[in-house]
């Protein structure tokens, strides 16, 4: 079952090998840049979504698919 989720997973992020698991040691050493950097990319994606409603205020369906990406970042 462990390979089935694993080639699952694989697939969805796209990965080309299998993630080394000493990663989490890793990034336990420097948490802080990386939720650094996750709160920087939500701000970039928000910010982008606000662009893109400004933009295109018209197009009801897109301002509606993404003023909850903008509430949620």
């Amino acid at each position: 079952m462990e390979e089935e989720i694993s080639s699952e997973v694989r697939n969805i992020l796209g990965l080309q090998l299998p993630t080394d698991p000493r990663w989490v040691d890793l990034a336990a050493i420097s948490m802080e840049d990386i939720l650094t950097d996750h709160a920087y990319c939500e701000q970039k994606a928000a910010t982008t979504c606000i662009s893109l409603i400004q933009r295109y205020s018209d197009k009801t369906l897109l301002v509606k698919e993404l003023a909850p990406i903008v509430t949620e970042e």
